[in-house]
């Protein structure tokens, strides 16, 4: 894990367009794997500090990233979008974090990556 955030840290003035930082690329992320997400959900999926979490999604929300919209199931809560703009920044994300396994995982044979994508999936 660390060589995989030292790779896309190295890389990161080529994709991180936005400097939204490493925390702020999980969080799209995880907002794209469970969109509409709340963001008690983000909180809690990343554990992170929330406070530190509200900071990030207000400037993602600065950005043109992420959106929020009024929760239909209790009008007191809110959940977040991607933007247009957001779902871009996070395919340029995910394509940085292929190329950098790809990288990482070099030095294995293609049976032995399918073996890891096994045992990975199992987890």
């Amino acid at each position: 894990m660390r060589r995989l955030h030292a790779a896309l840290n190295a890389d990161a003035p080529r994709f991180d367009h936005h400097r939204i930082g490493p925390v702020g690329g999980m969080i799209l992320l995880t907002i794209s794997d469970e969109e509409p997400a709340r963001p008690s959900a983000i909180v809690e999926r990343l554990a992170r500090d929330k406070s530190q979490v509200t900071r990030l999604l207000q400037l993602l929300e600065a950005k043109g990233l992420v959106s929020r919209q009024p929760d239909p199931g209790d009008r007191r809560a809110t959940r977040l979008i991607l933007t247009e703009r957001g779902r871009e920044t996070v395919a340029v994300l995910q394509d940085a974090i292929a190329r950098a396994l790809d990288e990482l995982l070099a030095p294995l044979h293609e049976a032995e990556r399918a073996t890891l994508r096994e045992l990975l999936g199992k987890l």
